[in-house]
């Protein structure tokens, strides 16, 4: 039984020391810029994400939550992936969002009317799940834990109007819808 214990303890301490060397997120300033549009994050209202990797010196921020998730979805990334952050939307609104929370511990809430920094659909992220279901009743879509979300969710077409883009095999057609 002591040695249960005992073991019990030292995997619970070894869990707390890889958290607290986890890098803490970092805020965003008037020079960050999303990994994927490279435009300031600053210019775009909503929530937004960052990563931080391995043996990278700062984090990469994300214009919108869908974005980060993504990210993390693909399989082809350089760095592995440390820890990832989102804003919580718990007690924000759109144009100021709130703190960072892990990414894995927010609930998001998906297919609903709100569109993030890049005119997506976005995965709104809360850590309250009172908050979550209130949104999503004011706004459309359900509520997802971190581990639901498929790659497809958030690498799939993003909007109506993406989605009727890529239903044809006529490339004019589709850079027509998508530059509407």
């Amino acid at each position: 039984m002591k040695r249960l214990l005992f073991f019990s303890l030292l995997v619970l301490a070894a869990c707390k020391e890889d958290v607290a060397n986890l890098p803490a997120p970092i805020d965003i300033t008037e020079e960050a810029l999303g990994y994927y549009c490279q435009m300031a994050l600053v210019e775009h209202d909503g929530p937004k994400g960052q990563a931080h990797l391995d043996g990278m010196p700062a984090p990469i921020f994300f214009s919108q939550v869908r974005d980060v998730i993504a990210y993390l979805h693909m399989p082809e990334q350089s760095h592995a992936v440390k820890v990832a952050y989102v804003q919580d939307m718990t007690q924000a609104d759109w144009t100021t969002p709130g703190d960072w929370i892990r990414a894995e511990e927010a609930l998001y809430v998906a297919g609903s009317d709100a569109v993030g920094g890049m005119g997506a659909a976005e995965f709104v992220p809360f850590s309250d799940p009172t908050a979550a279901e209130a949104f999503a009743r004011d706004h459309g879509g359900r509520v997802l834990a971190f581990a639901d979300i498929r790659a497809k969710d958030v690498l799939g077409a993003k909007t109506p109007e993406a989605e009727a883009a890529f239903a044809t095999d006529d490339i004019n057609a589709r850079l027509k819808a998508l530059g509407q």
